[in-house]
């Protein structure tokens, strides 16, 4: 017997209300295999890149080892030429594993690891690393840390300093003495604001602004590089809730600006 209380305009929405249910059911399905299948290759791919990594460093190792046993006295000119191109291709591998370690390692590591770092002392353990560079190029360092503590990983700190006193220096201008300055402040939310200024050649940001921190991206043809460390830079900064922005202009100089939150900086 027929509910004189629901219609046929009752019952067709309810088969239209039923097929939408099931059709966003069926989404949410292939949303949630997709992950799944997303998440087991990511783990393949991690793991493909560990091992590998790992195993070339032995037998690079070893090549290393052999190479500085050779008595250059005994090659001519040619064969020395041979033997420096070899070494400098082995230095070249061995910096494309550590990075890759590197990235994974950022890539996989949690936030819990943050601590209480000294601005001031990882920034002079970084540039005791350039000491042969600051003193040869004459170069000009200004240091601001009105905020000297900040929490972060202390490698990830280091790493993010060499990085970008590594950059600097590569893409110093040619006509002047180079300088770099570098400053914190803690900002009014209670974040944690770092400065890094140099006067180099610059970026021209009209092309690359969308690029800086892409895998891969080189700016400049007269400098040999990976194109990785701004990169790496950026996905350690973002793996603790920070974030990292640059002003560029050409033949003035590049700024990075890194922020923390108070999260992190209480």
């Amino acid at each position: 017997m027929n509910n004189p209380n629901i219609n046929h305009t009752d019952l067709s929405l309810l088969a239209v209300n039923f097929r939408e249910f099931k059709s966003r059911a069926s989404q949410d399905n292939v949303k949630d295999q997709l992950i799944r299948e997303l998440t087991t290759k990511n783990q393949y791919l991690n793991q493909f890149a560990y091992i590998t990594s790992h195993n070339l460093r032995v037998p690079l190792k070893n090549l290393r080892g052999l190479l500085d046993l050779l008595n250059f006295d005994l090659f001519d000119e040619y064969n020395r030429a041979i033997i420096q191109l070899f070494g400098d291709s082995i230095q070249h591998l061995d910096e494309t594993i550590e990075d890759l370690t590197q990235m994974l390692s950022t890539q996989n590591n949690p936030i819990q690891q943050a601590e209480l770092v000294s601005i001031p002392d990882s920034f002079g353990k970084v540039c005791l690393d350039f000491t042969r560079q600051i003193h040869t190029l004459g170069i000009i360092i200004h240091t601001d840390f009105q905020c000297d503590t900040i929490h972060f990983t202390k490698s990830y700190m280091e790493s993010v300093l060499n990085n970008l006193i590594s950059n600097a220096i590569k893409y110093a201008h040619p006509e002047r003495p180079l300088e770099v300055s570098v400053s914190s402040v803690r900002g009014p939310g209670r974040e944690v604001i770092m400065t890094f200024s140099d006067n180099g050649v610059g970026i021209d940001m009209e092309k690359h602004r969308d690029n800086v921190f892409g895998l891969n991206q080189r700016f400049h043809s007269h400098v040999e590089g990976k194109g990785i460390g701004l990169y790496i830079t950026k996905t350690q900064i973002e793996s603790l809730k920070g974030t990292i922005e640059v002003e560029s202009f050409v033949n003035q100089g590049t700024t990075f600006k890194i922020t923390l939150p108070s999260v992190f900086n209480m």
